[in-house]
């Protein structure tokens, strides 16, 4: 699974984020064509952090400079290959996203 980080000042422009939407789905759509993609989908910027004591209403950006603006779930053979994977992002590419890279555990693997 891939989970999508971005700067949270990027994300504030609603044409911003939708520029950046259009293009990851064009990306996506060719991890598809390649028998890759799996599944995914953008989050919305609203949310509550839960902690402990309290539930934070402010919204998903508390703070924070980055945010986990979605995700993508990949077919892939291993974790290297996940990795040459999200390589490819275009906005990876670029240094404006950070694609964390984790193995989905099934049956507790």
């Amino acid at each position: 699974m891939l989970l999508i980080r971005e700067d949270i000042e990027i994300l504030r422009s609603a044409t911003e984020r939708n520029r950046r939407s259009r293009e990851m789905i064009n990306w996506v759509e060719t991890l598809g064509e390649s028998g890759n993609f799996f599944g995914g989908e953008p989050l919305a910027a609203i949310g509550r952090y839960i902690s402990k004591d309290a539930v934070l209403s402010d919204g998903p950006f508390i703070e924070a400079k980055e945010c986990i603006s979605g995700y993508i779930s990949l077919k892939a053979e291993n974790l290297e290959q996940a990795v040459s994977i999200s390589q490819t992002c275009p906005y990876v590419l670029n240094g404006t996203m950070i694609l964390e890279v984790r193995p989905v555990l099934v049956n507790n693997e």
